[in-house]
Formats: structure tokens, C-alpha cells, sequence
């Protein structure tokens, strides 16, 4: 069975993350294995930029929080989801910590310079603005995904859905909920 870890990225608990997390668990049922890792309810810490993670060659970390044990997970996984509201811009803080632990699976001796078990994982990004360039944030979107290669996610997918500041509105928005469905048939495939 396909492997699939659902990363949410909001704090709001009742927001477009939580009811896009809710149809995605459901739409999964029974074709995939999926874990949700809600990063405003975990404890992510910046890297350190320690290099303690290369003293050995599997993906690690020195630092002992909510990440480090999601480590092996992010390793195996088939597919990783990432929803999540744009902040000023950018990613939310707490995501922009997590892409940034993925340095522990760098290898810089390697040619593609990973230490991932493994390459051909998949990587969608669903993410929500409330106001602003919905193609600029996509290319924003698109351009911080492509950081994940380092953990083996070398294949992704982006959709940002605009005009859904109001928490759930999303699920008012058919054209983005069929990209959304789009996006899970993508990434169970």
C-alpha cells in the first residue's frame, strides 16, 4: 500500500489546512497508508547548521524533537503532502523550519548530493492565500518544493488556491477542491 505523510502546516485549527487534511484522510482510505504530521501542534526546531547530521550516512540530526523522529518516515514514505497557508509571501516559519531540517539527508559526497534511501518520491504542495498573486505564490510554491530533492522528492506538484482567507472556505471553491482531488490521484498513482 502507498505510503503517504500528510504534512499541515497551519495553526488554525479549523482553517483551509485542517479541512483539506479532512478530504484527503478520507479520499485515502483504504488506498494508502497515511500519517499526519501537524507541525503547529509539534516541536520543530531550526537547524543549527551544525553538521552534526554528517557524521553519519543515513539521515539524521543531533537536535532530539518532533522532527528528528519524523526522520525515518520522511524516508520512507512514497509521497508527502504539504498543506499550508502562504505567510507575508512565503512559507509559514514552522514550515520553512522543516525544509530546512531536510538538511540532515544531504550527503555531499553523493553526485545528486543525497543520502535518501530513496529518489522517486512524490511531493504535492496545497497551499491557501488570502489575498495576492496566486502565480507569483505558485512559482514561490514551486521553487521552495524543489528544495525536497535533498530527501528524495524529486518529482512535485503545486497548487495554490486564492481568495480563502475565511477559515473553510475552501470547501466553497470547486475549482480548487478538483485540483485538489487532482492532486490525490497524483499522488496515490
Amino acid at each position: 500500500m502507498t505510503k503517504i505523510l500528510i504534512v499541515n502546516a497551519s495553526k488554525r485549527k479549523k482553517g483551509n489546512s485542517y479541512a483539506l487534511e479532512q478530504r484527503f484522510k478520507e479520499g485515502m482510505e483504504g488506498k494508502a497508508d497515511v500519517t499526519v504530521f501537524r507541525l503547529g501542534e509539534k516541536d520543530v526546531r531550526v537547524c543549527l547548521a551544525c553538521d552534526g547530521c554528517k557524521r553519519r550516512n543515513v539521515p539524521n540530526c543531533v537536535q532530539k524533537d518532533d522532527f528528528t523522529a519524523l526522520i525515518p518516515e520522511i524516508d520512507t514514505c512514497d509521497a508527502m503532502l504539504i498543506l499550508a497557508p502562504v505567510h507575508w509571501d512565503q512559507f509559514p516559519a514552522q514550515l520553512k523550519a522543516f525544509l530546512d531540517r531536510t538538511y540532515s539527508f544531504m550527503d555531499f559526497t553523493q553526485p545528486d548530493f543525497s543520502m535518501a534511501g530513496r529518489k522517486d518520491k512524490k511531493l504535492a504542495g496545497y497551499f491557501f492565500a488570502g489575498f495576492g498573486p496566486v502565480d507569483v505564490y505558485t512559482q514561490m510554491v514551486e521553487t521552495n518544493l524543489k528544495s525536497f530533492a535533498t530527501a528524495g522528492f524529486r518529482d512535485y506538484k503545486a497548487h495554490v488556491a486564492g481568495g480563502v482567507n475565511v477559515p473553510g472556505s475552501i470547501m466553497e471553491k470547486p475549482d480548487d477542491l478538483k485540483a485538489a482531488d487532482e492532486v490525490m490521484e497524483w499522488l496515490l498513482a
